[in-house]
């Protein structure tokens, strides 16, 4: 009888340990792909085109603190490039809050040269305190104009 009490007694310390412990924020991580529609543009004087292809965006923090994010384009066609190039890219992240106002811009390198389709991307792991809840984005710019975005939400 003695076992069960002390038994009894170790499980209601238990259980009153958990309810008295907070918890913050769990640690997550995301993926997510967008659609980069085929386009062609002007590179120094001469026609350059682009295939239908895939934007992908990975996210990983705690809470409002982000420790890695990574971005890349690839084609979806399984690595055949078919001819294509992106020229004058870069991939920033943008931050926005919970009424979809933007508040940070982070803004890519741009590469001036032209590179072949397979994988070109973006990986950062700048620690980073969001100041609001909201939505991470991950825009891709080629020829000048923005061609595809991937949003992750950031929530409680």
């Amino acid at each position: 009888m003695r076992a069960v009490v002390v038994r009894y007694a170790q499980v209601l310390l238990a259980a009153a340990g958990l309810v008295a412990t907070t918890t913050g924020p769990a640690a997550a991580s995301a993926v997510g792909y967008a659609k980069v529609a085929a386009f062609c543009h002007g590179f120094r004087g001469a026609e350059v085109c682009a295939p239908v292809t895939t934007l992908g965006h990975f996210i990983q923090g705690q809470g409002k603190r982000i420790t890695r994010e990574e971005a890349s384009v690839q084609d979806v066609v399984g690595g055949d490039t078919a001819g294509g190039k992106w020229c004058n890219w870069r991939i920033d992240w943008r931050y926005s809050d919970t009424d979809g106002r933007t508040y940070l811009i982070s803004k890519g390198p741009m590469h001036t040269r032209c590179d072949w389709l397979g994988s070109i991307g973006r990986i950062d792991k700048t620690k980073r305190t969001l100041k609001h809840y909201g939505k991470a984005c991950a825009d891709f710019y080629a020829g000048g104009k923005k061609r595809a975005s991937q949003c992750h939400y950031i929530t409680k």
